[in-house]
């Protein structure tokens, strides 16, 4: 397996430029292996330079924080002394190291960041991170497949298959004559439907179209009809569907008032039949079944992207269901609910529990994308930044390893992006693009 660094040009220029908190600037913030790989009893080094104003900073304090698989291993403060710092680590083991650097202003407290997107109050005071990887290839999971997994999930297909779809179609303006736009409804058999958007070229011939499906993340919104009509421009029968199965087309304080009252993360999550992430499974299964019975649908060609939540959506499309023909998992979450048992994180939602009791271990072994991973068989590519504490990156590593020998696989990454939409799939995107080229259509590149 060779293992290469894919950096995004917007990444390229965040380093090169600086990343900014208030007047001070993080510039040449660098690894001595640029890919961020290393091989155990190597010695990373960080270098950069901190600047105030357009100067290099003489006044103030920098703070380095090393963290070895998300625990805290050291802080350390530094004087600015108006020249280039350098940090090292070295580590004995496979596993994911992070550097993260805060500015202590001349009162003794940490400068924020200003416009930062992240809600972590530590976030918010962040100039910069960076973070890398000790033997790739070694990182693997202790999480062991249920026994019964693929039977379990054999009869989830099978009742699923007894429930009817059910479908609406709502007719909504795409703003373009040559593409057809509708709200969609598909019963899923839980607690709530797919819903989501449907587009697709207005006049489309029976069995001429690819399909792809945009899956939404974990907020706590509508999802993108972008993404739907986006496809359906470049030819393609395109669905952009929710998570949590509430009506498309509602305003963003709908959706935070209709999660906060009708969902739990953590309802029962020692049962693996009423887990509440039970039913976007089955979402994801029955809205590939609803687009898969589209008239338009060729056959041929099914492509299933998303990232962190989403892109746990898309590894189950992927496993669970084998006409799936690409799929694209960013920052997957979801990978190692058992985290602790490899002695890495455990995977959001239990990431902040002390003890997890082995009923809930059992369930959720059940949903986990290191043993969805086992069974794709699909080409299939993964991404992940060595600076995302949100879902780390040897739990990702993990599931990557997991695919099987004989499975078409490519990894994107860069040791400086993090969650939040910042690491970018690089090698997915070049592939999305002869798949728009396979399918003889011209990109289109209007927003709306």
């Amino acid at each position: 397996m060779n293992w290469k660094f894919y950096g995004s040009a917007a990444v390229c220029m965040l380093v090169m430029l600086g990343v900014f908190a208030g007047d001070y600037a993080m510039k040449d913030l660098k690894l001595n292996h640029p890919d961020g790989f290393y091989k155990n009893g190597e010695e990373v080094v960080v270098t950069g330079q901190v600047f105030k104003a357009g100067s290099p900073a003489t006044r103030g304090k920098l703070r380095v924080v090393t963290k070895w698989e998300g625990k805290t291993v050291s802080t350390k403060e530094f004087p600015f002394d108006g020249k280039p710092f350098r940090i090292t680590y070295k580590g004995t083991q496979p596993g994911w190291v992070y550097f993260g650097f805060m500015v202590i202003g001349a009162d003794g407290k940490l400068i924020e960041v200003p416009g930062a997107k992240v809600t972590q109050q530590v976030k918010k005071k962040l100039l910069a991170e960076i973070g890398a990887i000790y033997d790739q290839d070694k990182i693997r999971t202790t999480v062991e497949m249920p026994s019964d997994f693929k039977e379990y999930w054999k009869k989830v297909r099978a009742d699923l298959d007894k429930v009817p779809f059910n479908a609406v179609l709502e007719k909504l303006d795409s703003k373009d004559p040559k593409v057809e736009l509708y709200a969609l409804t598909v019963d899923a058999g839980g607690d709530r439907p797919v819903t989501g958007y449907l587009a697709y070229p207005a006049g489309a011939k029976p069995k001429s179209l690819a399909a792809y499906v945009n899956f939404l993340s974990w907020t706590k919104s509508d999802c993108s009809r972008y993404f739907a009509i986006s496809g359906a421009k470049k030819g393609l029968l395109a669905l952009s569907t929710t998570w949590h199965g509430f009506p498309v087309n509602r305003s963003k304080s709908f959706y935070e008032k209709e999660l906060k009252e009708k969902f739990n993360a953590l309802s029962d999550i020692d049962n693996r039949d009423k887990w509440s992430f039970r039913n976007v499974y089955l979402r994801v299964l029955r809205a590939l079944d609803y687009i898969k019975s589209r008239p338009e649908w060729d056959g041929k060609m099914l492509v299933v992207q998303g990232g962190s939540l989403a892109g746990a959506q898309s590894a189950v499309a992927a496993a669970l269901d084998p006409q799936v023909t690409t799929a694209i998992i960013s920052v997957p979450c979801f990978c190692e609910f058992n985290g602790d048992l490899s002695g890495r994180r455990r995977s959001i939602p239990v990431s902040g529990f002390s003890v997890l009791k082995p009923e809930i271990r059992k369930a959720l072994s059940y949903f986990d994308v290191v043993n969805m991973a086992a069974l794709i068989r699909c080409e299939v590519f993964f991404a992940t930044g060595f600076a995302d504490e949100g879902c780390p990156p040897s739990n990702v590593l993990a599931a990557y390893n997991n695919l099987p020998a004989s499975t078409r696989k490519s990894l994107s990454t860069s040791p400086v992006t993090g969650h939040y939409g910042t690491t970018v799939n690089v090698k997915a995107n070049e592939r999305l693009k002869r798949f728009f080229r396979d399918v003889k259509v011209n990109a289109y590149t209007e927003k709306y």
